[in-house]
């Protein structure tokens, strides 16, 4: 069975399409877009890491506090170069005054674990997405990146520990990116785009680098950025490139701005003074392709399908309004959905092609994604979708002011490609989660202990086998489960609030750490069961033996309000 698995999977990781550059989207809906007055933020990081959530602890200093920065580039893309890196350990590259930290789930991937994305104790979601820059903005001498290795360099790390709300966290890592310089640990010649949200407001921050010349002696920003807000009553989206356009430095309660927004531009020749100034043709990396508008349309279609968004092919003419009015309120179940889409429905959709239909219907090997060969032989042209094989995790983030922050702000958090995983709630309270979530994953061999490998498992199992057959099982066995935490969650948020009144914040959270252990083990159970359940029923079952019984992931249930030891 171990080889059998092993080959599979290999299998599925190298025939893949391999990793994309330009691979993660975000969608992002203000508090008067929600049905429930949430800001919702969801989010899938799609470099093909193996995902990684953690509870980072809050710190305090004593005054005068400066730690040392740590960078250790370049990033190790081998098992056998990220043991190179540990043996080698840190560059020093600064210090950083800290007075403390805030508690924070941070989201992490990849060998050396960098930091991705998260929530904190007051709320505060960040994510990340790769952007093409404009090429003379690279300088290879910043010492700090959106996802370095080291929490003192990351830009996400400190924006979460770091900030209470998002306006505060888009300065503090707009400081940082001026003061030390900006370079992007992954890819040393692009930008970044940090989706922001806290419970009042949600925004996109892009950040580009300062131009070849820049060095940390110069006195000048180590950087450019910009952030705008998305309007309280409106849904955006970003699928890596730059999205926002018009700056408004006249309107800060929607746009945040470096001091050299303009300046930067016209000394390096990229604006004259005079004429229109638009931030993406400035400083972003041309239009971007196909796959990044082609999922702007598909979101914002989705939530508005009433605009009759057109898709011509051309990004430089499919360029979309930075943001629009749902025709319905968002939910965390139709943003979910969102993130499962592969343009059903749409003839961009793989699995309506002619060469999939079969005695009149769809055949069982259908799959929106198949193998390149496989794509060349058949003469596909497979579109990148919204939901993606080469996603290590996703999460909504629904964020709500009118509730104590640990009980109001939550992940629905996904170990692996949405459209085969489920969505687990993971609250700002949570102080601690099962020591086999909260390891990275083992790169030396496949860990059916750990979930991080099962719910890659699921996937490949899903897409290798017939899979019109395979992901029906699937979806029985995740979306029940779903609905009932969606279900359960008025009640529980209700029982630790009343708990919070009563025993303060530190019962609350206990309450909540307990549930979230409960719900993860259920949830890394029922996948370890769902790898066997597949390979039995689909790969090498016998027929002569009874047919396995499909795993169900058990229902939850409302913890005791007991103190909780944490780490």
């Amino acid at each position: 069975m171990r080889t059998v698995l092993r080959c599979l999977v290999l299998f599925g990781m190298t025939a893949l399409p391999r990793p994309l550059a330009t691979a993660c989207s975000t969608i992002l809906a203000g508090q008067q877009a929600t049905a429930d007055g949430s800001v919702l933020m969801s989010h899938s990081c799609d470099g093909d890491v193996m995902g990684l959530v953690h509870v980072m602890p809050a710190q305090s200093y004593p005054p005068g506090t400066r730690l040392p920065m740590y960078w250790n580039v370049p990033r190790p893309r081998t098992y056998e170069e990220y043991q190179a890196s540990l043996r080698k350990g840190y560059d020093q590259v600064g210090t950083l005054p800290v007075s403390e930290t805030y508690r924070s789930l941070i989201l992490a991937g990849n060998l050396e674990s960098m930091t991705t994305g998260g929530l904190n104790e007051h709320g505060v979601s960040i994510a990340i997405e790769f952007l093409p820059m404009r090429k003379g903005l690279a300088s290879r001498k910043g010492r700090v990146g959106p996802n370095s290795n080291h929490w003192t360099t990351s830009l996400i790390a400190n924006g979460l520990l770091r900030a209470r709300t998002a306006r505060e966290a888009i300065r503090s890592i707009g400081a940082m990116v001026e003061e030390y310089g900006f370079l992007y640990y992954r890819a040393p010649d692009a930008g970044v785009a940090l989706p922001v949200a806290d419970g009042r407001e949600v925004w996109i921050m892009e950040i580009f680098g300062p131009g070849e010349a820049w060095t940390p002696e110069s006195g000048r920003p180590g950087g450019v950025w910009c952030a705008q807000r998305i309007p309280d009553g409106e849904v955006g989206c970003s699928a890596n490139r730059s999205r926002i356009g018009a700056v408004n430095l006249s309107d800060p309660d929607h746009f945040l701005a470096s001091t050299n927004l303009f300046s930067l531009a016209e000394e390096l020749g990229f604006w004259k003074p005079g004429t229109p100034f638009l931030w993406h043709a400035t400083y972003g990396g041309g239009p971007g392709d196909r796959s990044n508008s082609l999922r702007e349309w598909r979101a914002l279609s989705l939530v508005a399908p009433s605009l009759v968004l057109k898709f011509t092919g051309d990004p430089a003419l499919d360029r979309y309004p930075f943001s629009v009015k749902p025709d319905q309120p968002l939910t965390v179940p139709k943003l979910i959905e969102v993130m499962r889409d592969s343009y059903q429905g749409t003839e961009y959709d793989l699995t309506a092609k002619a060469v999939f239909q079969t005695h009149g219907g769809r055949s069982p090997l259908a799959c929106p994604w198949v193998p390149p060969e496989l794509s060349d032989l058949l003469g596909l042209q497979p579109e990148r979708a919204i939901c993606t094989p080469t996603s290590g995790y996703v999460f909504v983030a629904q964020l709500r002011k009118d509730l104590p922050a640990a009980i109001g702000n939550l992940l629905w958090f996904a170990y692996g490609p949405a459209d085969t995983s489920c969505f687990v709630p993971l609250y700002a309270g949570v102080t601690d989660l099962p020591d086999q979530w909260d390891h990275p994953a083992n790169f030396t061999r496949i860990d059916r202990q750990q979930p991080q490998w099962n719910f890659r498992l699921v996937h490949n199992l899903t897409h290798r086998l017939p899979h019109q057959k395979v992901i029906k099982e699937v979806h029985a066995m995740i979306k029940p489960a779903e609905q009932r935490y969606l279900d359960f969650q008025p009640g529980l948020e209700r029982t630790a609030t009343d708990v919070f009144r009563k025993g303060g914040h530190k019962a609350a959270e206990a309450l909540l750490t307990t549930y979230a252990s409960d719900c993860t083990t259920r949830v890394g159970s029922a996948y370890a069961e769902l790898v066997d359940y597949l390979m039995l029923r689909f790969l090498v079952g016998d027929p002569e033996f009874a047919r396995p019984t499909l795993p169900r992931i058990a229902a939850p249930t409302l913890p005791q309000a007991e103190p909780r030891e944490t780490r």
